[in-house]
């Protein structure tokens, strides 16, 4: 888990079921500007907004619309089912998995290490997905994950930057654990730091952004990487805004990726579009 990685949006058609069509020209555009991995099934792809079956049918079709690597995020609320997920996706291939802690029941301590090392046990590599605020498990519990080989990486979801800088420390600490950043407007910090690299929203709509962005770090040229970022910043910003991930699909829409809008309640933003328009435009996108 490693360099830029978009997290994927969930293509629906006009009756907001899946559309498989558009999820695999989707694919080949970020394929085609230098993608080597997707995250598919988290916030950014209305997870949430899905049905188990819907899920199932999602797995399949990605893995038949690419031959890109796939880390599939399997969180659910129960065991059973997180591990129903988890199952299909090493049966057609997946390279990881990924979960947020459950996000409704609150389970003990014990019944979280068991949720984990029970979607361990697959053999293939497992990522803690914890976002700050909303369903997250404190430090102390990452770090007993990692120590005891349950969890291989972390895609930590803050604002946070000493958070973030106590997750990388954790790296030092001796275990071989990835971390990477879940906010666009940390990629500079958080890779200038040691992390290993950013699950991406922004990275769906401007992948060749995102990716000059994480080679000037790589390459040192820390000025250039700065005004990279705030080209990234100043995209993520006018995406973000209103009922995400919508506007996310809106900015795939202006740059000739058609993958539909959000399933309701959530909806797009007029004012919000136009903000987009000019902001690609300002971008040369």
């Amino acid at each position: 888990m490693e360099g830029i990685i978009p997290a994927i949006i969930t293509p629906f058609a006009q009756d907001e079921g899946l559309d498989e069509n558009s999820l695999k020209n989707y694919l080949d555009f970020l394929k085609r500007n230098g993608i080597q991995t997707v995250f598919a099934l988290g916030t950014t792809g209305e997870f949430n907004m899905l049905s188990m079956e819907e899920k199932e049918k999602f797995i399949k079709a990605l893995r038949l619309s690419t031959n890109l690597k796939v880390i599939i995020n399997v969180t659910e609320n129960s065991t059973l089912n997180a591990l129903k997920l988890a199952k299909l996706a090493v049966e057609v291939g997946a390279d990881g998995i990924a979960s947020l802690p459950p996000i409704y029941h609150k389970p003990s301590e014990k019944g979280i290490i068991g949720y984990f090392e029970s979607l361990s046990k697959f053999g293939i590599p497992l990522y803690l997905y914890n976002y700050d605020g909303r369903a997250y498990i404190e430090l102390d519990l990452v770090r007993r994950l990692v120590s005891e080989g349950i969890i291989d990486g972390v895609k930590l979801t803050t604002e946070k930057l000493p958070l973030l800088q106590r997750y990388l420390e954790l790296k030092q600490e001796g275990n071989p654990f990835y971390v990477t950043i879940g906010n666009d407007e940390l990629i500079y910090y958080a890779v200038m730091s040691g992390a290993d690299g950013a699950i991406s929203a922004t990275a769906n709509v401007a992948p060749e952004l995102v990716l000059k962005l994480f080679k000037l770090l790589k390459e040192g040229n820390c000025k250039e990487a700065l005004e990279a970022q705030r080209a990234v910043t100043m995209l993520t910003r006018a995406i973000s805004d209103g009922d995400y991930p919508a506007g996310v699909k809106v900015a795939l829409k202006y740059r000739g990726i058609y993958v539909g809008t959000v399933r309701k309640p959530l909806e797009e933003k007029m004012e919000q579009n136009s903000v987009i328009y000019a902001t690609l435009k300002e971008l040369n996108l």
